[in-house]
């Protein structure tokens, strides 16, 4: 270990030294030990001289930004409306869910466990209990469950800031940087991107500047400007750590910045800012064991943001584009196969063509290896499925392909994507009113399930326990055969009866051997 750090410090006297005159290297003739160490710690002076003044023109780099960005930055607080009741009756309800072994315990001590030790109350189920007013019945309390962070984008009032800190709320407060706090009301929200639009009514307000995302490189300085852990107008900084990051699990449209910046609970919905005091971000996620940061923070391109803050605005909702292909991963082994050349180095190849859609009426084929969109390069399945969604339907998308080694342009009219196109696209369909994803029924989902005589139906594939299907009673692995007297054997077919009569649904299921009905009414 020894050796190995003089060889490092060898190696940096030899890079301190390499601008300056060999005469300050090589003692003179006669030269004392003390002038051959004096001469030396001159040129190390300079050096760090010049090294310093790099390192503060950074930092004045970080502070500048940091400054532009403090009146954009907000705190979000989310909070929830609940019913208040009597504390007696509190109680009595609490200890009706006690085990009767533990009934003979003191009530605090028993719910004791159960305390928040940050909330400073000895009783978690008792909060403000000074003010409420148990004689009026149905009187609520404001109660928080949240805080996050957002930008604000235009001078009348238009915030930013992530889905998930604004979904569950009944209502939202949104703090300045100048302590000023204001009601926000939601404009819109879209989940399959996790953004959300509010709009506060106040003046003086600075917008920040949305810069583009498609020029951050790996390497590129970055900082992250929230509220961790509330700790409003934190600022860290980090690197862009990857481009076009995709998680294939937090998101149905991922194409993330991905930094080392530090991002903690809190920074969600903040800016990620460059050093030009541009958001080029925002702050949506991390990889991390503990929820804390890890050093991988995902962050969703401005340029994304752009797209869907501009339909919120103008729709309450987000139009994606649809051209009706199946998208597959190529390897490098495939691409050679191909017989493609040397410089074409990735790709998506097509695995399926839907009938009468646009990519079928544009001449695309199943086997055709898409590397370039709108001039973009193709390096990933997710990329070139968020980039044909972020078309504006009625518009064009022109893809640079490869067929049989073939180069080949084909220029595709983009339709609006629904639900019933891309459940005919896919043998699985995300049911979101449900909360389930199904699929179709065959030989082989039979076999492993050992049902038998059910020829058509949907099996559960997967689903969220906090859901509608779970009211229901659904299970994984569970055959819909019926919903509301209809035969269901496609996604898009169970898709159209749950929005056709939402909150009322009556399905027949099979589960192994058994037959059962399962009702929903909630009208």
């Amino acid at each position: 270990m020894v050796t190995k750090k003089l060889r490092i410090l060898g190696g940096l006297s030899v890079v301190l030294a390499a601008g300056f005159s060999a005469s300050y290297l090589v003692p003179k003739a006669g030269s004392r030990p003390s002038q051959l160490y004096a001469q030396q710690a001159v040129v190390a002076q300079e050096a760090r001289e010049e090294l310093l003044i790099g390192a503060e023109k950074l930092s004045e780099a970080f502070r500048a930004a940091s400054k532009a960005l403090r009146p954009s930055v907000v705190t979000i607080t989310a909070k929830v409306d609940r019913q208040l009741r009597p504390k007696a009756n509190m109680r009595r309800e609490q200890m009706q869910n006690v085990p009767e072994q533990f009934r003979g315990l003191v009530p605090d001590e028993f719910f004791r466990q159960f305390e928040d030790p940050t909330s400073g109350r000895s009783d978690p189920f008792d909060t403000q209990e000074e003010e409420r007013d148990e004689s009026v019945p149905g009187k609520t309390e404001s109660v928080k469950i949240g805080v996050g962070s957002g930008v604000i984008v235009s001078k009348d009032g238009f915030v930013i800031t992530n889905n998930h800190v604004v979904a569950k709320a009944d209502a939202l407060q949104v703090q300045l940087s100048d302590n000023r706090t204001f009601t926000a009301k939601v404009i819109g929200r879209d989940p399959q991107s996790d953004v959300a639009v509010l709009k506060i009514d106040a003046q003086g307000l600075v917008p920040a500047s949305l810069g583009d995302s498609s020029k951050m490189e790996v390497g590129d300085w970055v900082l992250a400007i929230g509220s961790p852990f509330e700790l409003d107008q934190t600022v860290t900084a980090g690197i862009i750590s990857a481009v076009n990051r995709s998680t294939q699990s937090i998101l149905p449209y991922e194409d993330f910045l991905q930094t080392d910046a530090a991002i903690n609970p809190g920074n969600s919905g903040g800016p990620l800012v460059n050093l030009r005091g541009e958001v080029v971000g925002m702050n949506t996620a991390i990889n991390s064991s503990t929820g804390t940061s890890a050093g991988v923070g995902f962050a969703i391109p401005s340029n994304t943001l752009a797209y869907i803050m501009q339909d919120l605005r103008e729709n309450g909702r987000v139009r994606r584009g649809f051209i009706g292909a199946q998208l597959g991963d190529v390897t490098y082994e495939s691409l050679r196969e191909q017989k493609l050349p040397e410089q074409v180095a990735d790709g998506v190849v097509i695995d399926a063509v839907q009938t009468g859609e646009p990519a079928d009426k544009a001449g695309l084929k199943k086997g055709d290896i898409v590397v370039k969109a709108n001039g973009r390069a193709v390096t990933s399945v997710a990329g070139l499925r968020n980039l044909v969604a972020m078309v504006r339907p009625g518009k064009m998308v022109e893809l640079d392909v490869y067929r049989s080694g073939r180069p080949l342009k084909v220029s595709i009219t983009v339709e609006e994507q629904t639900g019933k196109k891309l459940a005919a696209m896919s043998p699985t369909t995300d049911i979101e009113e449900l909360k389930i994803r199904v699929q179709p029924l065959d030989a082989e989902l039979a076999g492993e399930l050992e049902v038998e005589g059910i020829e058509s139906g949907l099996v559960v594939m997967s689903m969220d326990r906090r859901g509608k299907a779970a009211q229901l009673g659904l299970r994984p692995g569970d055959i819909i055969v019926e919903v509301n007297g209809k035969t269901v054997s496609s996604g898009a077919e169970l898709l159209e009866a749950v929005e056709g009569e939402p909150g009322r649904l009556l399905m027949k299921v099979q589960r192994g051997d058994s037959e059962m009905m399962m009702g929903l009414n909630q009208r």
